[in-house]
């Protein structure tokens, strides 16, 4: 946690403290213990993976069930592209917890009792996280815990929706050191590259790239990064799915 975090978490104890965002940042607090006592990096939250874990919380809630897959067939991984999270590895806990004075601490234990959630959780290659709990009318509480392995960060939000003429901004940086970024350009659901070259990195891993479309039409922008911040293989960093309109306001 940031310092700003922190100062947030100290004053939702002190003016919410059975609040459900004060008990996500508890949660928190917990998994970095949990990792730290195996040498682990602490994991940062994420508003993205958190809005994915608190939308499938709160649809366990809603409609009675507790499972990964929800009751539109979509697995963890589904969700977090229908939200437009492109992480490459990504994996997904749930607890269910009623009964308890401290529910959050009985899920993240009951959680690091489960081999499975356990490996989750002490995953060295994850260093990102949401986490969402949502309770329900009888006082059950539903946590979600989406994890991800995030190599570049975007400091502009991605939009679906572009207008030709201004086209596309990546703004962010990376999180590993790296000689650079690379870009495909594809009409959607097609093999064939329609354009493709470097994305300028600075020596801070920043980058702030207009990328513009031939034309109108549907089409996916992958991006690349080196493995090992070294020239040679490259692995899919994100991949997104943008619309190109002739006129698009909202930006």
């Amino acid at each position: 946690m940031s310092v700003w975090q922190w100062i947030k978490y100290f004053l939702l104890v002190v003016f919410r403290p059975r609040s459900i965002t004060r008990m996500e940042w508890q949660m928190l607090i917990y998994l970095n213990r949990d990792r730290k006592d195996f040498a682990l990096i602490k994991l940062f939250m994420q508003d993205d993976l958190r809005d994915v874990a608190r939308k499938h919380s709160k649809d366990m809630v809603k409609k009675d069930y507790f499972a990964h897959q929800n009751f539109k067939g979509q697995s963890p991984a589904d969700r977090m592209k229908v939200s437009r999270v492109t992480d490459s590895i990504s994996g997904e806990n749930l607890a269910k917890i009623g009964g308890y004075p401290e529910p959050v601490r009985e899920a993240q234990e009951g959680l690091m009792r489960s081999p499975g959630h356990r490996a989750n959780i002490l995953n060295k290659k994850y260093n990102c996280v949401g986490i969402a709990i949502h309770k329900s009318k009888d006082g059950v509480y539903y946590f979600t815990q989406n994890f991800a392995k995030r190599i570049l960060k975007f400091t502009k939000k991605i939009y679906k929706n572009v207008s030709l003429a201004k086209g596309l901004r990546l703004k962010g940086y990376s999180l590993e050191e790296t000689s650079g970024l690379y870009y495909h350009l594809k009409e959607r659901g097609m093999n064939a590259v329609l354009s493709e070259g470097p994305i300028p990195v600075d020596k801070r891993g920043e980058f702030d790239y207009d990328f513009r479309f031939p034309e109108i039409g549907a089409f996916e922008v992958f991006v690349f990064t080196p493995i090992g911040g070294k020239k040679g293989k490259m692995i899919l960093a994100n991949h997104f799915d943008i619309s190109v309109k002739k006129w698009w306001f909202w930006r």
